[in-house]
């Protein structure tokens, strides 16, 4: 992709994640890595997700600094680059405040296997005990595709914005899930999370789950702000 495909995507993540609930509040923010440089777009701070435009979307090199932009940047943005010098095989961050992440967020564990969706975590989570680079990296290994920083959130990532993006609104429903179901409930045994695990990657669902979630932004867009289709 070029940068304007980029710069969209990117801009396309925010309206997802809005629509989903995940974006009502100042202070989330989401990457996309432009292939071969030192570079990624990322979402200006003043804005929410439900508000985001494109000129809210900017470039920051891997010090985090903005490329041709004087818009306000997250002072917790040092993470991104963080992972991407770590981790080649990422190609988009997700991290968001949601209301059900934050919740899980405060037992300072992984998310159990109480569903289907869960399985996506399974043994591919981090728990960092604060958003800074030098926290996450020795608890993230290869292959985490989720960090989870307690009293505070999560992260999400993938090899583009398509994955990590749709993880995060699976990370979202299965928190829902693992905070209101009780501690005693049996978990999934671990070979039946292995064959939903392989299921899931041949129905192609995080794709899938992207396009949905493209869908619910445009049908939220009423002009000016994204709003929200949540649930009940």
């Amino acid at each position: 992709m070029n940068d304007d495909e980029l710069r969209q995507q990117a801009l396309d993540a925010c309206h997802g994640l809005a629509a989903y609930g995940l974006g009502s509040g100042i202070g989330g923010h989401i990457s996309l890595r432009v292939p071969g440089k030192e570079l990624y777009w990322t979402n200006a701070l003043d804005r929410t997700f439900e508000e985001m435009r494109l000129e809210d979307i900017v470039l920051l090199d891997f010090d985090g600094n903005p490329v041709k932009s004087d818009r306000p940047i997250s002072p917790g943005i040092g993470f991104h680059q963080g992972i991407y010098k770590l981790r080649p095989d990422v190609g988009a961050i997700v991290h968001t405040h949601g209301y059900w992440i934050t919740a899980q967020s405060a037992y300072g564990r992984p998310l159990r296997n109480l569903h289907n969706l869960a399985t996506y975590f399974h043994n591919a989570t981090a728990i960092a005990p604060d958003d800074e680079i030098e926290s996450i990296a020795p608890a993230m290994k290869q292959g985490d595709n989720a960090i989870i920083i307690p009293w505070h959130g999560a992260i999400t990532m993938g090899p583009s914005m398509v994955e990590a993006a749709a993880l995060h609104v699976t990370f979202d429903y299965a928190a829902r899930l693992d905070v209101q179901v009780p501690a005693d409930v049996p978990l999934m045994p671990e070979d039946h999370a292995r064959t939903i695990q392989g299921l899931l990657a041949k129905a192609n669902y995080l794709k899938l789950t992207w396009d949905l979630m493209k869908r619910k932004a445009a049908r939220g867009h009423n002009g000016e702000v994204v709003v929200p289709q949540v649930a009940a």
